[in-house]
């Protein structure tokens, strides 16, 4: 089951955690899921993968992403893939470059730890606010709510005309058929592609 949100969803939970970092512009921690929601639904990274992301993964120059760490751990291809960083990120991370707490591993999106400290978020258990933001816009209960904007991002990248291709290398997917579980989505999925090939003589 493909859970993902609407367009207008989407840009709803957005907006919702804008309007909460606006309600409270000291709170950290609402800066840290407006950055993290923000990516998620426009790299389609793992939730493993934001929460392991690291300052010196990300060339806000070269508007480039080092995908190299799951949490602490290897990604789930076993091997760091590169993405073009999305020229919507590019002011949102400079801006928050500049106040993110400071942790050991530099961590893009850190975890306020029990003794009042910022680290790597460890636990894959932790929503970290998301469902709390899910509620407030009207969306029905998701069961993995991290994962449902990855499929968010893939979902409106193939209905938008998107190359499954593409999205297998954005999405790190090791085998296609594990991509090509969005492929119904494409406004013209198989609509005149066998009108590609055709061996009449042309005229002349």
């Amino acid at each position: 089951l493909l859970e993902y949100l609407s367009w207008e969803e989407a840009g709803g939970l957005v907006a919702e955690a804008e309007r909460r970092v606006a309600a409270a512009p000291t709170e950290v921690a609402a800066r840290v899921l407006h950055v993290a929601v923000v990516m998620a639904l426009h790299t389609g990274l793992r939730k493993g993968e934001l929460w392991g992301l690291r300052w010196r993964d990300v060339d806000l120059d070269r508007r480039r992403l080092c995908i190299a760490r799951s949490y602490d751990g290897t990604p789930k291809s076993g091997k760091p893939r590169y993405l073009p960083l999305p020229s919507t990120l590019v002011p949102l991370l400079s801006a928050w470059a500049a106040d993110c707490p400071k942790t050991a591993d530099g961590v893009v999106l850190p975890h306020r730890r029990k003794d009042g400290s910022w680290g790597l978020n460890r636990n894959p258990s932790d929503t970290a606010g998301l469902p709390s933001l899910l509620a407030a816009i009207g969306c029905p209960q998701i069961t993995r709510p991290w994962h449902a904007l990855r499929h968010t991002f893939a979902s409106h990248f193939v209905m938008r005309g998107g190359n499954i291709l593409a999205l297998q290398k954005i999405l790190g997917h090791a085998k296609i058929e594990m991509t090509l579980v969005y492929a119904h989505l494409a406004p013209d999925f198989l609509e005149g592609e066998l009108e590609r090939v055709c061996f009449r003589r042309p005229l002349r």
